[in-house]
Order: structure tokens, then sequence, then C-alpha cells
């Protein structure tokens, strides 16, 4: 009998299953499903900045509105101090009739300065735009255009305001007190005529030493010393309609009107009404 060698046996068995594991892989199954995005990484370095672009041109500005203001003397021989020229809402007024005058008023009435009625109204709530005429306008001449800017929303409720001392007087003024302008279309203008007021702070005495104007430096007074007093000594104490000047004609008929110590003649009166003032929308 043949003896079997069991390493050989232990080989065969080996060998056929190595035989049976080596035929073709299978087919790949399909990818499974993509896994959620990780966090955001940190934000890199700023670069540098780009070069500056060229300088363009002024524009106007669509959201204001601009007004041009024009002032006439229409008396005989008062010359008319720098006026005050306002735009300003409701609620302000440089002056008002049977009141007492400001500080404001009683400079510009008694020395011709305008610059503290322009503070009074910039210190006012109701304050857009202001500018003052600087310079003396002459009897029978038409002023300088003035030009105003105020923001297009506050052209629906619009005032206008406007004061000038006769400088042949003790204290009187013209002008305009809060005229409505409201709601006025690009190229439209507005006339206005305006009367003499008495601003009620000075005496009106009609002296070569009481007087700023031409009248009083032609009798040896005026100047600036004969201007703004801080002393009121008008018993009325008020703004109110001016009564026209008393001259020194007929000063000795006690029958009629006429003051002695007056410098002024008949060529001073003036007559109502005092001043034009055109307001036009230009934009």
């Amino acid at each position: 009998m043949k003896t079997v060698n069991i390493r050989h046996l232990f080989l065969l068995a080996l060998l056929s299953g190595l035989a049976a594991c080596s035929g073709d892989d299978g087919a790949q199954g399909p990818a499974g499903p993509q896994g959620d995005q990780g966090p955001q990484g940190p934000a890199g370095p700023q670069g540098d900045p780009g070069p500056a672009g060229s300088d363009g041109q002024n524009g106007t500005n669509a959201n204001t509105a601009v007004f041009t203001v024009q002032i006439t003397n229409l008396t005989n021989a008062q010359p008319m101090a720098p006026a005050a020229v306002i735009l300003h809402e409701p609620g302000f007024n440089a002056f008002v009739d049977g009141e007492t005058a400001t500080v404001g008023i009683e400079v510009m009435a008694e020395g011709g300065d305008p610059s503290m009625v322009i503070s009074e109204a910039q210190d006012s709530t109701n304050f857009l735009d202001a500018v003052s005429t600087g310079g003396i306008l002459t009897p029978k001449t038409v002023g300088e255009t003035q030009t105003l800017v105020v923001p297009a929303l506050d052209v629906d409720d619009l005032r206008l305001s406007v004061t000038t001392m006769l400088v042949n007087t003790n204290d009187a003024f013209t002008g305009l007190n809060a005229a409505d302008i409201s709601n006025m279309e690009v190229g439209e203008s507005k006339r206005f005529t305006t009367v003499t007021w008495d601003a009620g702070t000075e005496n009106n005495t009609e002296t070569a030493t009481t007087m700023p104007g031409p009248a009083a430096s032609a009798a040896g007074g005026g100047g600036a010393s004969a201007g703004y007093d801080p002393v009121r000594d008008d018993i009325a104490d008020v703004v109110r309609l001016h009564s026209g000047v008393v001259t020194s004609a007929n000063a000795n008929d006690p029958s009629r009107e006429g003051l002695a110590t007056s410098v002024l003649d008949e060529s001073h009166r003036f007559d109502f009404p005092t001043s034009r003032v055109i307001v036009t929308r230009t934009r």
C-alpha cells in the first residue's frame, strides 16, 4: 500500500484555494453623497488703493432754489443806506407796527448799518439766507441785483424782509416785513412797493448834529457821530408809519408847517411809495 505524503496534500489544498481566488474583480459601486462644506477661511489682506480719479466740473445743486432781489429808490432826495435783504420762513419779523423796535432796527434806522438786523434774523430758527446790498442807493436809482439761495423744500412757505434807512432823516426806514413769496415758479417775479416807517427811537429834530446824511453834512454836521445813539428820546418808542419830514420852509409862519432847526428843505420830502422791490425766482 502506497503511503500519502501529508505535506503534498496541504500544498495541493493551498494551490486549489489560490486558484479559486484568482478570478476577475467585480464592478465598482456608485460614489457616495458629498459631505457638508467646511467653514470659510479668514479674509485675505486688503489690496493697495487705486489711483485717485480726475476732478469733475462743478455742478448745480438741484435741491436749492435761487432768488434775486432788486430795490429801486423812488424818492426825490433821500439816499438809502445799505439794505438788509432776508429770506425766511413765517415766524420772524424784522419789525412790527406798533411795537418797540429791536436794537438792530434802531441801529439801522439811526445810523444806516443793516448788519445787526441780519444778525437778529440769523438768530431766528426761521432764517434761511440774507445779504446786505453794501452801498448807498441814490434817489431815483435802481439798485444792483442781489442773489439769495434757499433749500427747494422751503419755497412752499417763504417770506421776504427788507429794511433800509432814509439817510436824510433821524430814524426813518423803508422796506418789507415778511412779504409772502411762497410757491414762486422758476422765472416768476413779484413786485412790491413800500412805505416809510418811523423807528420810534429818536426824536425827529432834523438837525445837523442828529442826522448822518448829506443834508446834515452840507450844514456842517452829519457823519458817523450823528448816527446811532443808544439813548431813545422819541416819546412814542414804537415803530409806526412816518408822518413825513418837517422842513425849514415856512418856519416863521405859525399858520403853516415848519421847523426852524431843520436842515431839510422841501426836496427832502417823500411820498408813498418810497421804494419798489422786485423778487424773481431764477432756479
